[in-house]
């Protein structure tokens, strides 16, 4: 009796044992499944969000854009108003045509159109409210200086003396003596 009573425990025992690892195995995978789930739903989300943000940047931009042109039409209008104006700003200058004449893509009022303006110039004008090409045919010298020279020693050495009349050829659609001019300080940089 005492040996059968022995047994029993030990057999007890031993299923205890099995029961818990068993328990313990199931358990796990059952964890690592929700885990697996939840992981799956917050990558669900996340690129949900991501893309929802990404439709907001491109509106945002088709946003930035427009107010831009409508920008750059508001100081053509004003352009015909003011006395002494020798540009016609009625009309918006025919971007395909400059493109053409110009040689290379062109973007209305892209100030990377201007030769000497980069994409990090450009984000400085942008950041003091030259966004358009009018806004910079009607940026005084010392504002252009005193931009780049706050922006550093890097930016400081760029001659912004001819943006200004380059932009007014480009926002007014005077192609020809835009290329003319652009013709001019090439060959004044190799020479």
């Amino acid at each position: 009796m005492p040996y059968t009573l022995a047994l029993g425990f030990l057999w007890f025992a031993l299923a205890a044992v099995v029961g818990l690892v068993a328990g313990w195995v199931l358990r796990s995978a059952g964890a690592g499944r929700q885990v697996a789930r939840a992981k799956r739903a917050e990558r669900r989300e996340l690129d949900d969000e991501i893309s929802s943000l990404r439709e907001r940047a491109a509106n945002l931009e088709r946003a930035v854009e427009e107010r831009d042109r409508l920008q750059s039409e508001l100081e053509m209008l004003r352009a015909v108003s003011s006395p002494g104006n020798a540009v016609d700003p009625v009309s918006i200058p025919d971007i395909e045509l400059g493109a053409a004449v110009l040689g290379r893509k062109l973007v209305h009022d892209d100030l990377k159109a201007i030769s000497g303006i980069g994409p990090a110039i450009e984000r400085l004008c942008h950041g003091v409210g030259i966004r358009t090409w009018w806004d910079l045919a009607n940026a005084s010298e010392d504002a252009l200086r005193a931009m780049l020279s706050d922006a550093g020693p890097r930016f400081a050495m760029r001659d912004s003396s001819n943006w200004s009349h380059q932009a007014r050829l480009l926002a007014s659609g005077r192609w020809d003596e835009a290329k003319e001019f652009e013709l001019a300080l090439a060959s004044a940089r190799t020479s």
